[in-house]
């Protein structure tokens, strides 16, 4: 079984495209959900079965390239709360631009 830094957004759950890299050039997933389980595989493709001979032509020649997306760092609880308190000190972001756009007034 393969650990998976994930990340949860309003979007959705974000994987680094390393994690799918071996599917080929995945456009869509499916979603299968089950009691405790998510299963995330490639949805079959309906392109033209010319698609993949070009895309591997291309890359050949060195028209497109895949690039690596890095692991995102992990940081621990007790670093996140020292950034929180260092980063919380001062006026709120939104005092200071009221603050300045008075100037303009």
């Amino acid at each position: 079984m393969v650990v998976v830094a994930a990340k949860v957004t309003p979007r959705g759950v974000l994987v680094p495209r390393s994690l799918i890299a071996t599917w080929g050039n995945v456009r869509e997933v499916e979603i299968e959900r089950h009691a405790d389980t998510v299963i995330i595989r490639p949805k079959p493709a309906e392109v033209a079965p010319w698609r993949g001979q070009v895309i591997g032509k291309m890359k050949a020649a060195g028209l497109i390239e895949d690039l690596s997306w890095p692991e995102p760092l992990v940081v621990s609880p007790e670093a996140r709360a020292r950034l929180t308190e260092k980063l919380s000190l001062g006026k709120p972001l939104s005092e200071l631009i009221m603050e300045d756009r008075e100037e303009y007034a």
